[in-house]
């Protein structure tokens, strides 16, 4: 049966989840909510998700939803609380719904509870029908909808880019790297500035990106670093191939939170043998038993200099080590295969066959 996902509008988080659940198998059936934001914003991605076979995109507020479907997911939105009538339109087909609630970590506690109450109230009678909630950027370990339900973060994916074009989705997925041989790039940042929190801590770090420790200098080979940052307003961002042959060729990949706490890099890094370098407090984010030290390097707050020291000191036995882990972990976990049907796990959503 068909899977619906409500969205306010087609964001990153949209596509994310639609894909997860077509290359499952499922069919999915993504139904916006605010038609005229969706066609008027620069960052929407309807056109892509429309493109992923399985899906079919409804942007029409005239449009009648069947009658009958497994599972209704609603990504959650603040924004979204002014469209009930899309939820009872929705919801009486649905025979179980999973929430995507917005209350997560992004937020501060209080504000994520309040958030939390409001989406309560929103769903009303229709909350009898909910049997999952998620949340993009993680949860409190007390929130108001644990009280009810079992709760889960929602996991992420590479950029929809490596995704929707079958050439690069092979690349980046392909197991062309050694595990044994030194990379020449010892750290690599590949991105926005934006927003002010990862500004703060890029400009924490770039010192290392123009002098490299004494330590580092004498490695055998020597490394070097790659540093490409910028800002939204005037992008430079590399082309998908460069991207990846940075990432290819870097021990370490920086992945500070930006917008969301969440987000594609450390993924992409994993896939192309990198250690991604992110917050401490992030790495249950991903559901992919990241573990500081054996395949990721966790940030405790306010210490990324000193993680970037601990990276200019290590050996090359000790990152050798960690990309073995990584490459262990690759098939059941990060692969796009795994990643998607645990994803689809974790919204509730279980096997079309089943």
């Amino acid at each position: 049966m068909t899977t619906c996902l409500l969205a306010l509008w087609s964001d990153s988080l949209t596509y994310t989840i639609a894909r997860a659940l077509a290359f499952s198998g499922h069919e999915v059936l993504v139904w916006i909510a605010d038609v005229e934001r969706d066609r008027q914003s620069d960052w929407s991605l309807s056109h892509r998700i429309a493109a992923i076979p399985g899906v079919t995109l409804v942007a029409d507020s005239k449009a009648r939803p069947p009658q009958h479907f497994a599972r209704l997911v609603v990504q959650g939105h603040p924004l979204l609380l002014r469209h009930r009538d899309v939820l009872d339109r929705l919801a009486p087909g649905a025979s179980c719904i999973t929430v995507v609630s917005s209350g997560d970590r992004s937020r501060a506690y209080r504000q994520a509870m309040l958030c939390q109450w409001r989406e309560w109230r929103w769903y009303g009678r229709w909350f009898r029908k909910v049997g999952r909630i998620a949340y993009k950027d993680g949860f409190y370990p007390a929130d108001l909808l644990g009280l009810f339900k079992s709760r889960r973060v929602v996991g992420f994916d590479a950029h929809s880019k490596f995704l929707q074009d079958e050439r690069l989705f092979q690349e980046i997925h392909a197991l062309d790297w050694d595990t044994e041989l030194p990379r020449p790039i010892l750290a690599n940042f590949l991105g926005s500035r934006d927003p002010a929190v990862r500004e703060r801590i890029l400009d924490s770090v770039q010192p290392f990106f123009t002098q490299l420790a004494p330590s580092a200098h004498a490695r055998k080979p020597p490394k070097t670093m790659y540093w490409n940052a910028y800002s939204d307003a005037r992008p430079a961002a590399l082309s998908p191939g460069e991207f990846l042959g940075v990432l290819t060729q870097s021990d370490f990949t920086l992945s500070p939170p930006g917008y969301s706490l969440v987000t594609h890099r450390p993924v992409e890094a994993l896939l192309r043998g990198s250690i991604p370098v992110l917050n401490a407090d992030e790495l249950d984010l991903y559901d992919l038993e990241l573990k500081d030290g054996a395949n990721c390097i966790a940030v405790a707050p306010g210490r990324w200099p000193a993680a970037m020291d601990r990276i200019t000191r290590m050996d090359e036995a000790e990152i050798i080590g960690m990309r073995r882990t990584i490459r262990a972990m690759l098939a059941e976990r990060v692969a796009y295969p795994a990643l998607s049907r645990d994803m689809c796990h974790r919204l509730g959503v279980g096997d079309p066959a089943s």
